[in-house]
This record gives structure tokens, sequence and C-alpha cells, in this order.
């Protein structure tokens, strides 16, 4: 028996999808011992500090830098701990999203990690057309791909399923985080940290009107003493804070778009931009997007898991037998969904 499964390697959290679209998500992270750099905890247990070392300071690490490796040996710690969360089987088979923009030689060393991790069979998909086949559409689609990770966007076009483009973009969601954090300070020399202003942007930001004015209590640190302070925070609080990482991400979505082929515009308008990623869950993103350059856009209920879910769903379509172990096979997806479709 061979259990398949997709795995979406994110600067924030890894994220695994099964053949059924359950999801199993750790955060991106590692604790290590802060003198002996002993690895202490991966996951959920290292975000939340519970193995801190004997003088009750661990550090914490990400093993992915701008959706590329990192550290090696750090990733394959945490891609054996996903992996062992699988049910036993007589073998895995996984497709693991990456950036378009990866070098063939960190892919290789990704192969090596998973098969070290108990993998028997891997192959690579660019996570920009992972995401839209997770969103539900067809690898063959005439599409603009928008995915929104923590640290970077990737973006591709496609045209019957044939990618005309693709980009990564150094704008994510943490730098919308980042842009409150910065705000609070300026307004009133606050230090909070990037938790407390992802909640903020989740609980308050938006990019587009019809957030309800609504408010929440935050706490930090006073830049001068020290001093913890608490204070209340308001949607009306947050107005206008994130224009630099907006624009950024607007600019890349304008050029993606400028450089599409006049003969392909009307086929991949019709689909216009499929949202995805963390990012695309800020309020009215998906309006502004739309307004700004007059494209539809359409995000699907759980953009987060859109790369994960095609990841998994990659294998429905792929012939029992093959040779596509070690490859990178976003090219080849189109054809291998088309010959799926004609045997039945």
């Amino acid at each position: 028996m061979t259990t398949r499964i997709g795995i979406d390697l994110g600067y924030a959290y890894i994220t695994l999808s099964n053949a059924a679209q359950d999801i199993y998500r750790e955060p991106s992270v590692i604790l290590m011992d802060k003198e002996s750099r002993r690895i202490l905890s991966i996951g959920t247990r290292a975000a939340a500090g519970e193995d801190t070392d004997a003088s009750g300071e661990g550090i914490l690490v990400r093993p992915f830098k701008n959706g590329m490796l990192y550290s090696s040996d750090l990733t394959g710690e945490i891609l054996s701990s996903v992996v062992s969360a699988v049910k036993p089987a007589e073998e895995i088979s996984c497709a693991i999203g990456v950036p378009s923009d990866l070098l063939t030689k960190q892919e290789n060393e990704i192969f090596d990690m998973l098969a070290a991790a108990g993998v028997g069979e891997a192959f690579a998909v660019d996570r920009a057309v992972a995401a839209l086949i997770g969103a539900g559409y067809s690898p063959t689609i005439s599409a603009i791909s928008v995915n929104i990770g923590a640290s970077s966007t990737e973006i591709a076009v496609l045209h019957k399923g044939t990618i005309i483009s693709s980009v990564r973009e150094q704008v994510g969601g943490e730098d919308f985080d980042k842009a409150i954090k910065q705000h609070i300070l300026d307004q009133g020399e606050m230090n909070v940290s990037l938790l407390v202003a992802r909640t903020i942007k989740e609980k308050l930001g938006a990019v587009w009107q019809g957030r309800p004015n609504e408010s929440i209590d935050i706490e930090g640190t006073l830049s001068l003493t020290g001093s913890r302070i608490k204070m209340s925070i308001s949607t009306e609080d947050v107005v206008g804070v994130f224009e630099k990482p907006l624009q950024t991400l607007l600019y890349a979505i304008a050029n993606a778009v400028k450089k599409i082929p006049t003969d392909y515009v009307t086929d991949i308008f019709e689909n216009g931009i499929i949202l995805t990623g963390g990012g695309a869950e800020l309020f009215g993103l998906e309006t502004m997007i739309n307004r700004v350059l007059g494209i539809a856009v359409t995000k699907p209920a759980q953009p987060i898991d859109a790369v994960a879910k095609g990841l998994a769903r990659i294998h429905t379509f792929l012939p029992k037998k093959h040779r596509l172990s070690g490859k990178n096979i976003t090219d080849k997806l189109a054809k291998l969904y088309e010959q799926k479709k004609e045997k039945k």
C-alpha cells in the first residue's frame, strides 16, 4: 500500500495534505540549545518554547529563508518530523511544493532529505501552479496564480496549462505584520512582537472598506524604559498602514500582467487572478487587487491550504507506472491530466 501526500515547504509553516485532503500543519521552526546548538524540539513544541535549555533560553531558528533552503540539516530534521506524522505504509509517495526559482542543486537536496525521512518516491511542483490545482482548477487552465506566503509572493501566468512567466517577489504576510509593528512604534513608542502584530492584522487589518470597526487589547513594552504596557487598538487605528507592502505586491502583479502576450489576454482574463496563500486572507485584498488592476480575482475558501491540497490532488492524475521520481514535473502536469481524462 502506498500513502500519497503533498508537502508545502513554507517559511512560516510546513503543511501536509493527503488523498482525503486532510491537513496537518507545523510551524517551520526549530528550537535549539543556546550553547550546544542541539535540537530541543521541532514545530509546534518549538514555537511554544516548551523545551528550553537549562538556562531557559532556547534559540528559535527557521530553516527556510525567502522561500529558499537556508539550512539543509535543519530542513531535513523538519521534513523527517512531518513525514513521521504519516500513518505507516509500505511506501510513501510525496509531491513537494517548491519556489519556481529554486536551484536544481537545492531541489536534489530536498529529494535526498525526503528519501532519508522514509519517502520512497518524490517529485517537485512549482508552488504557484500547485496552488491553482488546490483551489479546484485544472492544470490546463489559463489564469494568473498569485500565492502570497509569509516571506514572498509567487506569481505564475499560465495559458492552457503552459507557464508563460513566473516570478517570486520579496513581499509576503510578514511584511504586513512588520508594517503594523512599525506603525505602533511610530505612534506611541511601544514595541510589540510580530505575533501581536499578526493578531492585529488578522482581527483588525483591512485594505478595503467594509470591515466593522472593532478593538482588541494588546501588550508590549515602552521603547525608552522597557516597561510592560497594555493598550487598546481599533480597526481605525491601523487604516493605511499597509501602503508600502501593498504597493510592492500590486506592482509585482501588474508587471506580470504586462508581460502577457496580446493573443493570450482574453483566455487568461476569463479566469483572471486566483489568490492563494496565508497572506491572501487579509481583509479586502481581493477587492483591492480587482479595483486597482481591473481583473477578476477569485480566492478559495481556505487559501492557506491551497498548495498542500493541490500537491495531494496531483497524485490522482499520475499514471500508476511512471519515472517521475526525483524530478520537477510542473511542465508535465497539463499533459498528464489530459492523458488521465482520455483513459476515463
